[in-house]
């Protein structure tokens, strides 16, 4: 009986879906996932603030851009794109009340998604409230790029 359980616990976890991949060279892809991963979170976790915070107000509305039209390459070799979130807060319904580039960062081929903290930057969730060490100095950065700062 027990090695059924097993067998059925370890099939389970064999054929489990794979982490969501951004497509190699699919700008929109690397928005889908941007969207999925930080900006869908962070709205319901600003949906759960109570009425009575003192926090800031969260935004009426996001959007997410894609700054590049083709993937970079990190210095280790990871390929990403990098995007801002414009935000919008208030009743303003025009151009005006967009703020751009509220949150910047970028998105690996391999689905993970890092925030602009400072100079450095964090996994996505550091802005979800999770405390993050920010990563290795190559993420984010292109090769060339990388290779002169150092």
């Amino acid at each position: 009986m027990s090695l059924l359980l097993a067998l059925s616990i370890f099939a389970r976890v064999s054929f489990a879906a794979p982490p969501e991949t951004v497509a190699a060279a699919d700008p929109k892809a690397a928005q889908a996932r941007v969207q999925s991963a930080l900006v869908e979170p962070l709205a319901a976790k600003e949906r759960d603030q109570s009425r009575f915070s003192r926090a800031r107000l969260p935004a009426q509305e996001r959007r997410v851009r894609i700054l590049d039209e083709k993937p970079r390459t990190d210095a280790q070799g990871g390929v990403f794109f990098t995007f801002a979130v414009d935000a919008r807060h208030g009743v303003r319904a025009d151009d005006a009340g967009w703020k751009l580039a509220a949150v910047g960062g970028c998105v690996y081929q391999s689905g993970e998604v890092f925030v602009q903290s400072g100079e450095r930057h964090r996994p996505a969730a550091f802005l979800l409230g999770k405390n993050l060490k920010p990563v290795a100095e190559h993420v984010c950065k292109p090769a060339t790029l990388a290779a002169a700062t150092n």
